[in-house]
């Protein structure tokens, strides 16, 4: 920036020397060293807001990044002192994942120095054999808001298509997802105790779809093979 303004002040000193060569009266030098004045006031602001702005973006502080959820069972189970690993894929950082032994809440605490926007964390939480992943993406809200909060977890557990968790498919489970769709007799009247068994077409959406999908593969109507349980 300093050469920049002994260049800007070379120019008008030699453009002031050439109008008084060419006769101009005391009027003109002195408007000429005004003039020369106000282009170096200018520049002279311009240098001093350039190093405030600089020396502001230098000094930002990194700002908190928390990200906390819950881990339970598809049965609706808490899954306490859950084991969850956190991951930046884009950055191969494993984040420090704190839980309690009577609790299924999970949380990380950290800052923008260790996650930005746009970075993929990869979630997982497991327990004999039985595992939970998700990925998300961190957006510029994300890093506004200072975190991902409530990114629960659930591992899914049981028989698909065991709407009642007894460890049996048969006919009452069929009509327990039957009845608790259809809020028969009264809305309330039969629950369904593992909504992962019980979306038996895997579209994410428990309706009569799924009961027809269990009853026919139950009943292997309108042949054995016909209709197949697929919980996902």
């Amino acid at each position: 920036m300093n050469h920049i303004l002994r260049r800007i002040v070379g120019r008008a000193r030699a453009k002031e020397k050439g109008k008084e060569k060419r006769g101009s009266d005391g009027r003109d030098r002195e408007a000429a060293g005004a003039n020369l004045s106000g282009i170096v006031a200018a520049v002279s602001v311009l240098v001093m807001l350039s190093a405030t702005a600089a020396l502001a973006t230098a000094q930002q502080p990194p700002t908190p990044f928390k990200i906390y959820g819950w881990v339970k069972y598809s049965n609706g189970t808490a899954m306490l002192g859950p084991n969850v690993n956190i991951t930046n894929l884009n950055t191969g950082e494993n984040y420090t994942v704190e839980t309690n032994a009577s609790y299924n809440y999970y949380q990380v605490i950290t800052s923008s120095c260790n996650v930005s926007a746009g970075d993929m964390l990869n979630f997982s939480a497991s327990d004999d054999g039985n595992s939970a992943n998700r990925t998300v993406t961190v957006t510029s809200q994300n890093m506004t808001e200072g975190g991902l909060f409530e990114q629960n977890l659930t591992i899914q557990v049981g028989i698909c298509g065991d709407v009642n968790d007894d460890g049996v498919i048969d006919m009452a489970d069929v009509m327990t997802l039957w009845y608790d769709f259809a809020d028969y007799p009264y809305p309330g009247a039969y629950t369904i105790s593992n909504e992962w068994a019980a979306d038996v077409n895997c579209d994410h959406v428990i309706d009569m779809a799924d009961v027809m999908t269990l009853w026919y593969d139950f009943a292997d109507y309108p042949y054995p093979g016909a209709y197949v349980v697929n919980c996902c």
